[in-house]
């Protein structure tokens, strides 16, 4: 499995932390900063996707959020593009989303050294507000949140990937994670307890992991020399 042992757990939990993509040209944009849209301008799509949340989802809530960063949250975890990130404290849950999909495609596994979080004084104002990244914990604290060990990251300028403007105290490591590798990581993951019935609770999650454990056979437990990672491979799991 990979070194976090020794690379990434020596330092108090929360200071890493980690996130993967399942296609390495997928930059660190938030959903709200990618793509088209209809509005005079980005901060203007922004505004209307989430003054419209806001405004009509209060009749599908028994309890209402508390302000803007609640919000936020709970519009990022019901699929609103919005400028959070989502990452984890866990590597192994990072790792799935990295092998997950997109099998002919090199994934990529990133760890965030972010030793502080959001101070009050930053989430007493607005999330729209920030002029640098900020990582928080969401007061809203759903299912699958908790089983993906997970918290934001909230960026400031939504349009450009998070590794280009990040903040002069914040690290980012990147790890490739080849193709060939995806479906014996991912099997591995499964063996470990890490799939989607146990990411994404529910019976949505379960289906997922039957109908994947269905598709699958036990990697080859004799693998040639030659198809071991070398020394130093993030796929050295």
């Amino acid at each position: 499995m990979l070194r976090t042992s020794a690379q990434y757990f020596p330092e108090p939990r929360g200071r890493w932390v980690f996130r993967g993509h399942s296609n390495w040209r997928f930059a660190l944009i938030p959903a709200v900063g990618r793509g088209t849209h209809t509005s005079v301008s980005r901060a203007k799509y922004e505004e209307s996707l989430f003054d419209i949340f806001r405004r009509e989802a209060r009749g599908c809530l028994n309890t209402t959020p508390r302000n803007d960063w609640e919000w936020l949250s709970l519009a990022q975890h019901h699929g609103l593009p919005t400028r959070l990130l989502d990452w984890t404290h866990n590597p192994l849950v990072a790792l799935y989303f990295a092998v997950e999909a997109n099998q002919e495609s090199d994934g990529l596994f990133f760890a965030l050294h972010a030793v502080r979080k959001a101070s009050e004084r930053v989430c007493n104002g607005s999330p729209f507000a920030i002029d640098k990244p900020v990582k928080f914990y969401p007061n809203v604290v759903t299912p699958r949140i908790r089983a993906q060990e997970g918290l934001f990251v909230a960026c400031a300028d939504v349009e450009k990937p998070l590794d280009e403007v990040l903040r002069e105290d914040w690290e980012i490591e990147r790890h490739l994670i080849p193709s060939a590798k995806k479906n014996s990581l991912r099997y591995d993951l499964f063996r470990l307890g890490v799939h989607a019935s146990s990411l994404f609770p529910g019976i949505d999650g379960l289906a997922a992991r039957i109908r994947w454990q269905h598709s699958v056979s036990p990697p080859n437990a004799s693998a040639k020399e030659s198809e071991i990672p070398a020394e130093g491979e993030l796929c050295n799991w």
